[in-house]
């Protein structure tokens, strides 16, 4: 009876679906798409976290040996290498092809080279590109008119340099858009590229270079690759990289493979040995059945972009009436139907690898489109829609938003859109009192109509993949009289116009070319988890207050703003919390004194973001800052590193329930980024330049270029006016102490004094030097300066090769003292806070809390940038770096900071500070000056008298071409001057977005520090 009944439920079934098809075939299989909606939550989160995660599964060896498959399979199948753990470069022959292998090789920062620079005329000839050659040689080349033509771009390696004596020296040479010819001389060599000659040896060699190649040399090598440019769509950019040997290096090697084709992959593994597969790895049941479909037309793309699946009961369709068949089977009509297609229907629609394949195209046809729709935070309302619906909006969708979008409840949306229609409706019920306020919602699509309110709509679309302001909506609606319910009619957005190459990855569906192809998946490694089954991650600051504990930032570290930087959440895996995590640590002590964190947080929202005053501990007056505003702060102790306190403003509010849209954001759009401090990270955009602070460091580098030119030396003690004048005159240069630009002239482009002032009404007793150009910030005199000391300029006033790269590291640093006394201060290096306490194998990633972004500056290329480089612009740092740069000085040694004092009892590695070996009481003199007399003695006027008398600083003020600034103020206080205070104090701050100068917008912030740390030491004494 049961059986018979189970029988009759299973036929009445099977007829109810075959009525249901026979009145057509519909975009999305609605059966699947409930399933469906959490596959496309689960796929939005693996989207999300796939960026993060590993490459594969499996033990590292297991994951190297599956990439290694993967990516060089196809270009060199049946090759054996081995992956050596001592440092060097092998080139290895390989059937139908060779592969690369860079063991323990440092890599040089990469050097990019507009090719369009180089193009000698119209026709496209490019001047030689050269590489490896010392600064001498260019010298040489430029005493002679066609020499000059040779210096046009020339990579530098360092004069007497070890790691590159045996290094050939390289020409490029070719027309723009043809492949380019590459020889080297001078050191035996071997090339291994992608122009089809294999690997070539000799002490000089001609090769071609299309888009990629690398040639190696015993104690080096260089990589280079040529590719597209937006700025330069006719030749091109070439990038090069140094590589050098490094005993210490850890981790995996870069491997790479060129066919005989000359197409090319790389992967990183780890050392031992492979052999990669002679033939491709047999397909994936799902990825052979998506085969087999699209073979036998099964799968197709309709009009509209979607996926579309034949029905199920396609045959049943087939012997319905003619009418039905002309008018609804459309493509489906072609279909071959025997016992293949009716197998692989059932296979589709009957079996696991089936269901997979529904899956996944009900996830691409979701993610095709976006409506989604959010309500303010607190509001009741519950919109409905026609159609699942999920709270997972594609990763992609944050590039809609500048900045993380405040005051809102979670996002909704629509998984799929209801059938083939092109409009969705919105719909909430209207249990409302008269006189209740309108409604706020957030729309990402476009409103078509309204029923049942009078909307007010207001454009919110701000990102970068904004086709239209009104892309993104608020709305606010007021029901009509009478009306029980609002009815939103609305248009999904096109996601396929804010995706960008590379968003499909973790996704197995993509339509290229308007075909669609299913692509392989590597596995997710999973997540890591404590060694040795260690306790959850605790934080504490310096003194042992708590300030992360149970999966969660505590009350008042949050309140002191460090949340972002500890942790949103045990999912966060950049944040401290989540780095000890990967490293298998628990507990660890941090170096941050949490009451003077939340001191300077709070006095940085109120000065520096708002403009108030900071008033017995109350913040008085202020205003709403401007879009965009961000500040950061940072104090450490100048003796040790130590990072006592980090604090931004001007960031979104992140919390647990909005971390990941706040994550996608980060990866969207880093310049608005609220997971990155500002006190020591930074988007590398225009907002970030130091300005005139920055004349601290060139101060530094003017030290070091005088204690080998009596005459610099002579201009930085002081000399009379007239014999400044003189000196210009003697030289050649258009520099004179009236003037208010340097150039004197003016033409063309020049630097400008503040208010467009002589220097001369700074001099001291009619004398003026380097103390007087700090304290007034003098940006002529160091525009001037900045160009007698710099050793490409060969002491002319004009020509020379300002435009010369460094290939090698420092190998500028004897031409160029203000980049040596900027690298030796810890410009263009990574620094990471971890003090020396996490595994030497740890995985960096980009985002990790405890790792600084490198302060940066951009290639010079003409005089005039040179000069911009002298007083603090064409360049990106950051508050830590300033106040490294102003704590070296007061200390007379190099400062390396730390962030994380203790980690499971083992303590951080003691400091190694570098003596700067320079003279220093000229600078030191002048940011005494800055204080009693110059740029920010109207900030610190108020500071009890032993608090002024041991500060030292320096204001910066950075133009940003929107007739704001970047406002700075960096320096350090003398040990003593607070009662208690033991160590030497060094600080910076900025804010971006001002109308003010650095004397007084970011001056007045640290002032207001001071004067509350001063005030609590006189309590407590």
């Amino acid at each position: 009876m049961s059986q018979r009944l189970i029988q009759l439920v299973e036929e009445r079934r099977r007829a109810w679906r075959r009525g249901r098809n026979l009145r057509g075939p519909r975009a999305v299989p609605w059966g699947l798409v409930g399933a469906a909606v959490l596959v496309v939550a689960g796929g939005a989160l693996l989207a999300a976290h796939a960026l993060r995660l590993g490459e594969a599964a499996g033990t590292k060896a297991e994951g190297d040996a599956l990439r290694a498959a993967t990516l060089l399979q196809p270009l060199v199948p049946g090759a054996r290498f081995t992956v050596p753990a001592a440092p060097g470069v092998a080139m290895l022959p390989q059937p139908g092809g060779a592969i690369v292998v860079a063991s323990r090789m440092r890599a040089g920062l990469p050097v990019r080279v507009d090719l369009c620079r180089q193009m000698a005329d119209a026709s496209g000839r490019l001047l030689p590109l050269r590489l490896g050659h010392r600064l001498a040689d260019v010298e040489q080349w430029e005493r002679t008119a066609a020499g000059r033509l040779a210096v046009r771009n020339v990579l530098l390696v360092a004069q007497g340099s070890k790691a590159t004596a045996a290094m050939p020296q390289v020409k490029l040479a070719g027309h723009a858009g043809l492949p380019l010819q590459l020889t080297w001389t001078g050191a035996a060599a071997r090339w291994l590229g992608d122009g089809g000659e294999g690997i070539v040896r000799g002490a000089a060699g001609r090769v071609a270079l299309r888009d990629e190649g690398w040639l190696a040399w015993e104690g080096g090598a260089l990589h280079v690759v040529r590719r597209p440019a937006a700025e330069c769509a006719r030749a091109g950019e070439l990038v090069a990289r140094l590589y050098q040997p490094d005993a210490a290096a850890q981790g995996r090697a870069l491997v790479t493979a060129v066919a005989a084709s000359g197409a090319a992959a790389t992967a990183w593994l780890a050392p031992g040995s492979y052999t990669v597969a002679s033939l491709p790895a047999p397909e994936l049941e799902d990825e052979a059945l998506f085969a087999a479909l699209q073979a036998h037309g099964l799968v197709r793309l309709a009009d509209d972009g979607a996926i579309l699946l034949a029905p199920p009961d396609l045959p049943a369709w087939r012997a319905a009436a003619p009418a039905l068949r002309a008018a609804d089977l459309g493509a489906w009509r072609q279909v071959r139907l025997d016992a293949a297609t009716a197998s692989l229907l059932r296979r589709l629609y009957r079996q696991a690898d089936g269901s997979y394949v529904r899956q996944q195209v009900a996830l691409y046809n979701s993610e095709r489109a976006l409506l989604a729709w959010r309500v303010r935070a607190g509001d009741p309302s519950r919109w409905q829609a026609e159609g699942p619906v999920t709270d997972a909006p594609p990763p992609q969708a944050a590039r809609l938003f500048a900045a993380l979008p405040q005051g809102w409840q979670p996002w909704t949306r629509l998984a799929a859109l209801p059938g083939t229609a092109a409009t969705a409706r919105l719909a909430l019920d209207l249990p409302r009192q008269p006189g209740d306020a309108p409604l706020t919602l957030l729309l990402a699509g476009r409103l078509s109509a309204v029923e049942g309110a009078i909307v007010h709509a207001y454009p919110a679309c701000d990102g970068r993949a904004c086709t239209a302001p009104d892309d993104v909506q608020r709305l606010q609606l007021a029901p009509r009289p009478g009306a029980r319910r609002i009815v939103l009619t609305v248009q999904p957005l096109d996601a396929r116009t804010f995706e960008r190459p590379g968003d499909r990855q973790y996704r197995h569906l993509r339509v290229v070319a308007n075909r669609i192809v299913w692509q392989p998946l590597a596995k997710p490694a999973p997540a890591a988890s404590p060694r040795g089954g260690a306790a959850p991650a605790l934080l504490a600051d310096r003194h042992g207050t708590t300030l992360w504990a149970d999966d969660a930032t505590s009350g008042a570290a949050a309140a002191a703003g460090l949340a972002p930087l500890l942790g949103l959440g045990s999912g966060h895996a950049s944040g401290i919390a989540g780095m000890l995590a990967r490293a298998g640590g628990g507990h660890a002590r941090l170096s941050l004194d949490l009451p003077v964190q939340a001191l300077a947080q709070r006095v940085l929202d109120c000065v520096a973001l708002r403009r108030g005053r900071w008033q017995g501990g109350m913040c008085e007056g202020g205003s709403a800052p401007p879009p965009g505003r961000k500040a950061g702060v940072l104090m450490l102790d100048a003796e040790n590193g130590d990072i006592l306190a980090a604090a931004g403003a001007g960031q979104p509010h992140v919390d647990a329930g909005n971390w990941a849209e706040a994550q996608a954001l980060d990866r969207a759009s880093p310049a608005d980024s609220a997971l990155r401090l500002p006190a020591f990270q930074h988007d590398g955009g225009a907002h970030h330049s130091p300005g005139s602070t920055f004349k601290v460091v060139s101060a530094l580098g003017l030290e070091l270029a005088a204690r080998g030119d009596r005459r610099l030396d002579a201009l930085l003690a002081g000399p009379s006016l007239p014999a400044i004048n003189a000196a210009a005159r003697e030289l050649g240069f258009d520099f004179a102490t009236g003037a208010p630009t340097y150039p004197a002239a003016a033409r063309g482009a020049y630097v400008t004094n503040y208010r467009e002032q002589g220097i001369d009404r700074r001099a001291h007793e009619g004398r003026l030097g380097l103390a007087q150009a700090l304290t007034y910030s003098l940006n002529t005199w160091f525009a001037w300066t900045g160009e007698l000391s710099d050793r490409t300029l060969f002491g002319r006033a004009d020509g020379g090769a300002p435009g010369v790269q460094p290939l090698e590291t420092g190998a500028l640093d004897d031409a160029r003292p203000i980049l040596a006394a900027a690298r030796r201060l810890g410009f263009e290096r990574p620094l990471r806070l971890d003090g020396g306490l996490l595994p030497r194998d740890f995985r960096w990633g980009d985002y990790d809390a405890l790792q600084a972004t490198p302060a940066r500056i951009d290639p010079i290329h003409t005089r005039h940038e040179l000069r911009q480089m002298s007083i603090g612009l064409r360049m990106q740092a950051t508050p830590l770096q300033m106040a490294l740069a102003a704590g070296a000085i007061g200390q007379g040694a190099t400062v390396a900071p730390r962030l994380l004092l203790e980690l499971d009892g083992r303590a951080a590695a003691d400091p190694r500070p570098q003596k700067l070996e320079v003279r220093l009481d000229r600078i030191r003199a002048g940011m005494k000056g800055v204080i009693d007399a110059g740029t920010a003695a109207g900030a610190f006027g108020a500071l009890p008298r032993q608090v002024r008398a041991g500060l030292y600083g320096k204001t910066g003020t950075a133009p940003t071409g929107t007739g704001s600034a970047t406002v700075w103020f960096t320096g350090w206080l003398e040990p003593g001057t607070l009662p208690g205070q033991r160590h030497r104090l060094a600080f910076a701050v900025y804010a971006s977005h001002s109308d003010g100068t650095g004397g007084r917008h970011a001056a007045p912030a640290i002032a207001a520090i001071l004067a509350a740390l001063a005030g609590q030491s006189e309590t407590q004494r």
